[in-house]
């Protein structure tokens, strides 16, 4: 069954939030950052019995789904069709059964978590991210910042967000210049995940990327969590595992 959020039903959306932690963090955060009733973010619980089977956040035409193997892939992808839904970001599992039931194309890679040591090395050259200038270095460093994010969307979740102490965003200096940046995108009680880790192309090739990961590591481990990311694809994985981070199932994005 599956039902809008109520009050009553938040202690079983955070149970479900923690079936997996990438996603559901997100759901979390947004919840946090929104609340019940918002425009800009609805909430759905859906439940096995009494037992709550998926989380599921919806903002901007993009469901998110935090579900354990006991999840109805059937009343997910009949609100995805109701809503308009243009992509749904979940576990690999629930997104292959969801495409036999909608169709759409998929992408996938690894859940990583880190698995290495401390460190305890200085970050003079990374600073609190300022809104604009993360976001020019966004656009610059890939193409899919430039066809999906809106400065004005972007900017306004991202203060929600920060405002709150929800999340942190920081960027990198080299020559007086901004060209590097990366984000605690979410958190909850056990894990923060890392995300928008990106680099200016003329300074690739110079570890910047594996610095910033480095640090937000160290801030994610300096709280007492774990830090948590998806890879792109699987091919940026090996460099994940080269910093401490280790494979833990693999998430699924479906387009309708």
């Amino acid at each position: 069954m599956l039902t809008q959020l109520t009050a009553s039903d938040i202690p079983a959306f955070i149970e479900a939030c923690a079936h997996e932690h990438v996603f559901g963090s997100r759901a979390l955060t947004a919840l946090r950052a929104y609340g019940l009733g918002s425009a800009d973010a609805r909430f759905f619980l859906c439940r096995k019995g009494r037992e709550a089977s998926a989380a599921l956040y919806l903002a901007d035409g993009v469901l998110t789904v935090s579900a354990d193997d006991r999840a109805d892939p059937a009343p997910i992808a009949a609100l995805a069709q109701r809503e308009g839904v243009s992509e749904i970001d979940t576990n690999w599992t629930q997104c292959e059964a969801l495409q036999r039931l909608l169709g759409g194309t998929t992408d996938s890679s690894y859940y990583m978590v880190y698995r290495g040591a401390k460190n305890t090395a200085g970050y003079p050259d990374i600073t609190a991210g300022e809104a604009r200038a993360v976001f020019d270095v966004l656009q610059r460093s890939h193409e899919y910042y430039r066809t999906h994010l809106d400065f004005a969307v972007w900017s306004a979740d991202l203060h929600q967000k920060l405002s709150r102490g929800l999340t942190e965003l920081y960027q990198l200096e080299r020559d007086g210049e901004t060209v590097g940046t990366g984000c605690i995108v979410s958190e909850d009680d056990e894990c923060g995940v890392l995300a928008a880790i990106a680099v200016v192309p003329e300074y690739r090739h110079q570890g910047l990327g594996s610095r910033i990961s480095r640090f937000l590591v160290q801030r994610v481990l300096q709280k007492g969590k774990t830090p948590r990311l998806i890879a792109g694809y699987d091919g940026v994985a090996e460099l994940y595992r080269q910093i401490g981070f280790a494979p833990c199932g693999r998430w699924g994005e479906l387009y309708l």
